[in-house]
């Protein structure tokens, strides 16, 4: 079973409307892990969040592109350049650049927060290179908990404490939480384990 819950911060109208389309994620991922014979989205890096994120918007009624072909603002030169995401639901119109952060949650709350925030900041700046993007930008960060199996008795406690940490914080205009509940938590390979997935969100207006 997954769990879902979207926190807002400050957010334009045109972003708030994007509720349906998070909630819906949390459904993509549902589905794909029923129909992926024990795969997990979790384990993997920014293109396949992406994907799934577009998905969303698709089962909502939205448009979604990823991974196109544009322009880009570097060194104060315009250059081509390939843009992670273009979204459309209704009136709201973002291009969208996308960092993943793979989190170990062994480690303390208050770092773990600070690289939440800077991984933002990252995609923030790729945001603003955007020419050709229509309407507002968004700048996603896919964070990926992790701890490893030895300390399963804390997973809970240290997952709890980082949503509390950073919904109780005011640097993200939308943050979505998907986590595993009731059934046994995703383990890789290295014998680590994956509670959910993460989504923060900031607006570049």
């Amino acid at each position: 079973m997954l769990v879902r819950k979207i926190w807002f911060s400050n957010p334009s109208k045109e972003l708030r409307s994007l509720r349906r389309v998070l909630n819906e994620l949390g459904d993509v991922h549902k589905d794909y892990i029923a129909g992926g014979a024990g795969d997990c989205p979790y384990w993997y890096g920014e293109r396949p969040h992406i994907s799934l994120l577009s998905a969303a918007f698709w089962r909502q009624r939205g448009i979604a592109l990823d991974e196109y072909g544009g322009h880009k603002i570097r060194e104060r030169k315009r250059k081509p350049g390939r843009c992670d995401l273009w979204v459309k639901l209704n009136n709201a119109d973002f291009g969208c650049e996308a960092k993943r952060l793979w989190l170990n949650l062994g480690k303390n709350i208050e770092r773990s927060t600070k690289r939440i925030y800077e991984r933002l900041d990252q995609a923030k700046r790729d945001v603003g290179c955007l020419l050709d993007a229509k309407g507002k930008g968004l700048a996603l960060c896919f964070v990926t908990p992790v701890v490893h199996k030895s300390k399963l008795a804390t997973l809970d406690t240290q997952v709890r404490n980082l949503i509390k940490k950073i919904s109780s914080g005011s640097q993200y205009d939308a943050l979505l939480w998907i986590g595993v509940k009731g059934q046994k938590h995703f383990e890789d390979q290295r014998n680590f384990l994956y509670p959910g997935l993460l989504l923060a969100i900031r607006e570049v207006r």
